[in-house]
């Protein structure tokens, strides 16, 4: 049971050490920004959307 321990907390502390090391490496550059979406995924949006549409017209209103 004691290695179970050993073996649990030594994953959660790599996986913390981890993460710090790769915000120092990569100097924390991040984006959470939503940014532009590219022609594929346009393209699916606008798929998805007339999909929608015609479930909607072929079950009418009810």
């Amino acid at each position: 049971m004691h290695t179970v321990m050993w073996i649990f907390w030594g994953s959660i502390v790599t996986l913390v050490v981890g993460s710090y090391l790769v915000d120092i490496i990569t100097g924390r550059k991040y984006n959470f920004k939503e940014q532009e979406k590219s022609l594929n995924q346009n393209f699916a949006e606008a798929d998805s959307f007339r999909e929608v549409d015609r479930y909607n017209h072929q079950n009418g209103s009810f």
